[in-house]
């Protein structure tokens, strides 16, 4: 650094006398340089303008000579850091080993010490000794089964490290012999094209050369190694073509053999398709006469709801006293679909009852138990038409039902035919008196 600054103050002298010159060269040269600059005017301008570029130039070396030591001492400054940190790190280190070593030192220490207590105990007998040396043996015992597990864990790192090292070597056997494969495979391509080009020259040379010449030199004269090598290489490449065939063939076949075993899987998965199609349109054309079947059946019974329902309100108008048959009709109904099955009686349906009229409440009442089993069974046997005095009689306990019902059958009978006798007369009546009043009506004219 020293000898820069100087350098630098070397550079810089001559221009202070430069300076020096142009402040004292209006003066007409009185002072001259110790640099030895000519007293002449007229060259003195010139020789400033070259000392300043020169200085100019040293200026910028010095500037650049200072950037680049500057450089270096950082880079040396930032060696000098690592180094004390490595320094420190070594240190501390050292410490570290120390410690232990001190450590290893005084577990020998007391190693030798138990050792020695062991010893003074086998000798003495004393049972506390005993325990303590039970207690050693214990922890020596899981201290060496550490050790052991240490050990084995080792062994079963050495021995993937050893696998991954032949299965390294396996891959590289394989990467030689591919290599060794290309290799041959190359120097048969070579072969095959040097007797291709043999062939070439010869057919060449058998064009070019005359009819008496061709039958001389038909044949190419080759040595017996060169002769056997090309044949070597060929059979080679022969061999190395036919494996590629066989190979390619064997890949051929597997493919078909995938192919037709996926042709046979689509094949199948479209059947179940078809199949399950027309199991949907199955159903479908199930569910379809289903929901006819039973708007049909909603319909009809809406219908007979309708019917019956209006039935009995014309029974519940009705102010007369009436016995009428409870008709069948509404009893054998049923609705039966397109296949003949009955779709009323098939369930649980509740049939409504006609009503019952006043003297179908007391003929009931009045029958005997057995006739109302046989009511109640469906298998009720036909009987006549009675009326209340009827039943009260048969109440009172009067003569049997069947002369009664003779009687009162004749009683109506005579009746009637006084009835129709009595209005035969009262007609007649009627027309003797309108003719009676016609005939004084001429005669009044």
């Amino acid at each position: 650094m020293a000898l820069e600054t100087n350098r630098g103050k070397e550079y810089m002298t001559p221009v202070v006398n430069e300076d020096d010159k142009e402040n004292h060269g209006n003066e007409g040269g009185r002072r001259n340089s110790m640099e030895g600059v000519t007293p002449c005017p007229s060259s003195a301008p010139g020789l400033i303008l070259m000392e300043l570029k020169q200085a100019k130039l040293n200026l910028t070396r010095t500037t650049t000579d200072l950037a680049d030591i500057r450089a270096s001492v950082e880079s040396f400054n930032k060696k000098l850091e690592k180094e004390r940190i490595m320094l420190e790190k070594t240190r501390v280190r050292l410490t570290s080993n120390s410690l232990k070593v001190l450590s290893l030192e005084e577990e020998l220490k007391k190693t030798k010490l138990k050792l020695q207590l062991a010893k003074d105990a086998e000798t003495k007998g004393g049972p506390d000794n005993s325990l303590d040396i039970s207690k050693e043996l214990h922890r020596l015992s899981s201290e060496t089964e550490q050790f052991k597990r240490m050990a084995e864990v080792a062994k079963s790192e050495v021995v993937r490290a050893t696998s991954e090292i032949e299965q390294t070597r396996t891959k590289i056997k394989t990467a030689e012999i591919r290599l060794v494969a290309a290799r041959k495979m190359k120097e048969a391509a070579r072969a095959v094209e040097a007797v291709a080009l043999a062939e070439i020259k010869a057919l060449s040379y058998h064009e070019s050369s005359s009819g008496d010449s061709l039958q001389k030199h038909d044949r190419v004269t080759l040595s017996f190694e060169e002769y056997s090598s090309l044949t070597c290489k060929v059979r080679d490449a022969e061999e190395l073509s036919k494996n590629r065939v066989t190979d390619a063939m064997l890949h051929l076949d597997e493919a078909n053999v995938s192919k037709t075993e996926i042709l046979k899987k689509v094949e199948e998965a479209t059947e179940e398709v078809k199949t399950t199609k027309k199991a949907l349109e199955e159903a479908l054309n199930r569910v379809e006469t289903a929901n006819k079947g039973k708007l049909a059946v909603e319909e009809a019974l809406r219908k007979w709801r309708s019917q019956h329902g209006h039935k009995r309100r014309s029974v519940h108008n009705s102010t007369k006293f009436k016995n009428p048959h409870p008709s069948n009709h509404g009893r054998d109904l049923q609705l039966r679909d397109v296949n003949g099955l009955n779709l009323v009686t098939d369930g649980p349906i509740p049939v409504l009852r006609p009503t019952l009229s006043i003297g179908q409440i007391l003929s009931r009442k009045l029958l005997l138990p057995e006739e109302v089993e046989m009511e109640v069974a469906g298998k009720s046997p036909v009987r006549q038409k009675m009326s209340l005095g009827q039943m009260l009689q048969k109440q009172n306990g009067d003569q049997p039902f069947s002369r009664r019902s003779e009687r009162e059958s004749n009683v109506r009978n005579s009746s009637a035919k006084r009835k129709k006798s009595g209005f035969a007369r009262f007609s007649l009546l009627l027309t003797k008196q309108s003719r009676k009043k016609k005939k004084p009506t001429p005669n009044l004219k």
